[in-house]
């Protein structure tokens, strides 16, 4: 065929897109452990797709819009209800009241499991919606403190259905050449909602903030959820949940939709449903929890993603968008709207940085990100705790300073990549419930830093407190070298191979990596000889693909 041929032979189909002909493949070629199929203009354009992915990726956003307001809403709110509830001295239930949130997630998480099975990703997110707006009305009419924990932990079920369902619902629809960009936009959404939220609390901290202001303030998130429950039905299903459920024509219309040309919706599609084939035949007569726990690569998969979630939560980020407002008020010396005003920069910054992340991670990969972001995070944190040695103006300068930098350096590294991490590194036939895990578990931290705060800063001071935060980052630098892989490059139905071999061969090989780059870095002599990576994609997906034919001809094969 002649290129005049081949320029002829094509048609339009879904939004306009040029689908070639000449591309002549059967069903049988296609397996679930292939690469993504690409044309050569989705190699070289990665971001190039269709309005209704980009559409769909804006709607489940506007889902996270809410839970990123409340976090810095309730920062502000502080400054209110406590006086209001006369709860400014107990600082046990001034941590309870931030964090008896984490609660409510807890219940949402596993919620979140049943509705995401049975009735999709869509409606789960709407479920979500509708208890966050139920529960923000509950928390600003709340006339007592008793009154306001209630409604508190059903804005936690709200949340904790979203941090299960949105970061799955954008992997799922996401091309894998951008799946770590778009599932990191979960993190940047979060930044943009806790600016919103910083903005509120600045523009309603002038409205009578011990009676009416903080109301105003903590009942903000309903305004993007009571949008969300209807939003969510102009975005497509996720393809792979309706595979799932046999709604087969209906996932063909939705991936249509969601790739550039048509070529690479069909491929896509006969991969994922071979996918899901291969995870019902391992689902099939198993606990899939207990399944977590028994295969030892499912094993290592978990105890990596509630490391990144333990990490993510312990760096301490989350001092700074929950009680940000009480530190500069309690520990700075500022007036109530003083420090709610400056709490805006802080929030500013955070929004602003996140987006380096769509450009570095799938580029440089998680594990990069993780290895430059965290020395920076630890030596801002020590910055922060020595500002409190100095006078005044010494304590304001560095500590501000300490902060913007630490938000910097998290944006685009702790906050973005455990979620991307957790979301794509589980097999397919276990995604739901090691996503649950994980979940759990970074609720769990949350909480606990949420609660213990208060406390931990009345019985320790801020530089002990902060000491402490900057040695978990530290821990997280060590652990995060040796036990992270990198995880960026691979289909999500791929990932099973990456925890083929276990954490300590994975560690010793990271240490030899990173010793031969010391000596390279030092123009020492280096050995010659191959350093194969455990997780090497090739390497992994040759001997994935051998057990796989082993396994077809009834030959035994290892668990992982």
């Amino acid at each position: 065929m002649t290129m005049s041929d081949k320029e002829n032979s094509v048609f339009t189909q879904g939004e306009g897109n040029i689908y070639t002909e000449n591309e002549n493949w059967k069903e049988e070629t296609v397996e679930d452990l292939d690469d993504e199929y690409l044309t050569e203009e989705e190699k070289l354009h990665p971001w190039k797709q269709t309005k209704t992915f980009y559409w769909s990726v804006f709607v489940a956003s506007v889902a996270v819009l809410f839970y990123g307001i409340d976090i810095s809403a309730i920062s502000g709110a502080q400054v209110g209800y406590k006086p209001h509830f006369h709860i400014s001295s107990r600082t046990n239930l001034v941590g309870v009241m931030v964090s008896c949130i984490y609660f409510g997630t807890f219940v949402g998480v596993f919620v979140a499991l049943f509705t995401n099975t049975y009735f999709g990703r869509r409606f789960s997110i709407c479920v979500a919606a509708i208890l966050s707006t139920g529960g923000c009305l509950w928390e600003a009419l709340a006339p007592s403190w008793q009154v306001f924990i209630p409604g508190r932990l059903i804005v936690g079920i709200s949340y904790g259905i979203i941090g299960e369902t949105a970061p799955v619902f954008l992997a799922e629809m996401a091309p894998t050449s951008i799946r770590g960009g778009i599932v990191s936009l979960y993190q940047q959404v979060i930044t943009i909602g806790i600016f919103i939220g910083y903005l509120v609390n600045v523009i309603f901290v002038w409205v009578d903030y011990k009676v009416t202001g903080w109301r105003i303030m903590i009942g903000a998130p309903m305004v993007p959820s009571i949008i969300e429950v209807f939003l969510i039905w102009t975005a497509p299903e996720s393809p792979r949940w309706l595979i799932k459920r046999g709604r087969l024509e209906q996932a063909k219309n939705n991936l249509l939709k969601l790739r550039l040309y048509p070529e690479t919706a069909e491929k896509d599609f006969v991969r994922i449903k071979k996918a899901i084939e291969e995870d019902e035949r391992l689902q099939e007569g198993k606990n899939l929890m207990l399944e977590l726990i028994r295969l030892p690569f499912l094993r290592r998969a978990v105890l990596v993603g509630i490391m990144e979630m333990l990490f993510q939560q312990m760096s301490g980020m989350n001092v700074f968008m929950n009680y940000i407002d009480t530190v500069f008020q309690e520990n700075i010396h500022m007036s109530s709207r003083d420090s709610v005003a400056v709490s805006l920069f802080p929030g500013f910054v955070n929004m602003v940085s996140t987006p380096i992340v769509f450009f570095t991670i799938d580029r440089y990969g998680r594990r990069t990100l993780q290895l430059v972001t965290f020395p920076i995070m630890f030596l801002m944190l020590l910055m922060v705790l020595f500002s409190f040695y100095g006078d005044r103006k010494v304590n304001l300068a560095f500590f501000i300073i300490g902060v913007i930098f630490f938000i910097v350096a998290y944006s685009p590294g702790a906050g973005p990549v455990p979620w991307t991490f957790c979301a794509e590194v589980f097999p397919t036939y276990v995604r739901a419930a090691g996503t649950l895990v994980t979940t759990f578990f970074v609720n769990a931290f949350n909480f606990a830093l949420s609660f213990s705060w208060p406390s931990m800063e009345a019985a320790w001071g801020p530089q002990g407190s902060f000491g402490f935060y900057a040695g978990f980052n530290f821990l997280g630098i060590i652990m995060q070298f040796l036990f992270l892989p990198e995880t960026k490059g691979y289909t999500l139905e791929q990932m099973k191979v990456v925890f083929e071999e276990g954490l300590f061969t994975i560690a010793w090989y990271h240490i030899r990596s990173g010793w031969r780059s010391l000596r390279k870095l030092l123009g020492l002599p280096v050995s010659n000889s191959p350093l194969v990576s455990p997780y090497d994609k090739a390497v992994a997906l040759s001997r994935a693909r051998e057990e796989e034919l082993r396994r077809h001809s009834g030959e035994p094969v290892k668990n992982g």
